[in-house]
């Protein structure tokens, strides 16, 4: 097997990286409240992999030395989540990462992204006098990219928009704001490009791919995340990732299946449909899982969840 972490291990947030740049005020949570960390993000919190990453979008060679790591630490549907960003030559690159959900609002979610970012950016350099002096204070150039490996069929690639969510036009005499983020499709058989040049985005793809798969065979997906891990370190793809982080990859990702169960069962404003009836009552009659299944469409995992 490929690990045996204590639930410590499990459940630690991961906090060595030299490189990045931790708020002490802002991103302390209180002792009763735990930040969620992304997979993608504990890929790419290495200035390593981040330069590698970097290179491939935008095809100019980058050098880890060069990469600052920063975590924006944000409140989404009530919880604690670290988001990556990171600085290098002069431009703050905001990665987003979706595995599954829906993401047209990313661009509203990188404008509120951008401005934690700017103001952990300014108060870590102590320069907070120098925007009110008279000579123009220099910025890093604001990037954004979204990577998707949801099971929707999406473009390979597309452009979100922040204006796409205003509520009435702009008006162009007067000042306005403008936000576009490029959305790259990272199932297999997409952007083979970029896989060319970033093996660690390649290999996360296909790891993804193989908890999917493992899925399939396993009730329990959690074991099916072990296994997956266990077909990937075996087979050279993220071996020293997977055994360092994990049980940690497991709990993450245990966790946000279990969120999106969830939202497929009861739906956002958790109203039960007819087949989420159906499906209680003939648990509440003990009839076999499979034939719960059958009768009302419901996934294997929808129907252990309503247990």
């Amino acid at each position: 097997m490929w690990y045996s972490f204590n639930q410590r291990e499990v459940s630690e947030l991961d906090s060595k990286n030299r490189n990045t740049m931790v708020d002490a005020e802002t991103d302390t949570p209180s002792v009763n409240r735990e930040i969620k960390d992304g997979v993608f993000k504990l890929l790419f919190e290495t200035p390593e992999n981040a330069a590698e990453l970097y290179s491939a979008l935008k095809g100019v060679p980058c050098s880890p030395d060069e990469i600052q790591i920063i975590t924006i630490t944000t409140i989404i549907s009530g919880q604690l989540k670290n988001d990556l960003a990171f600085v290098v030559r002069g431009r703050a690159m905001v990665l987003g990462e979706h595995m599954s959900s829906p993401y047209d609002n990313m661009p509203v979610r990188f404008l509120m992204y951008l401005g934690q970012l700017y103001e952990k950016w300014i108060k870590m350099k102590g320069e907070e006098k120098y925007l009110y002096g008279s000579k123009l204070y220099k910025i890093p150039t604001p990037e954004f990219v979204v990577f998707y490996n949801g099971t929707t069929t999406r473009p390979e690639k597309e452009t979100l928009r922040l204006s796409d969510a205003f509520e009435v036009e702009v008006d162009k005499d007067l000042g306005f704001l403008e936000l576009e983020v490029p959305v790259y499709n990272i199932n297999r058989g997409m952007n083979e490009e970029i896989f060319k040049k970033s093996p660690k985005l390649k290999q996360y793809s296909d790891f993804i791919a193989k908890v999917r798969e493992f899925n399939q065979l396993y009730a329990d997906y959690s074991q099916a995340v072990r296994e997956a891990a266990n077909y990937c370190i075996a087979n050279g793809i993220l071996s020293d990732f997977l055994r360092e982080q994990g049980g940690k990859i497991v709990s993450i990702l245990t966790a946000e299946f279990d969120v999106e169960i969830a939202k497929r069962v009861y739906g956002d404003e958790q109203r039960e449909d007819e087949r989420v009836k159906i499906a209680k009552n003939l648990l509440r009659r003990n009839r076999p899982i499979e034939e719960i299944m059958e009768d009302t469409g419901l996934s294997r995992e929808e129907i252990e969840y309503l247990k």
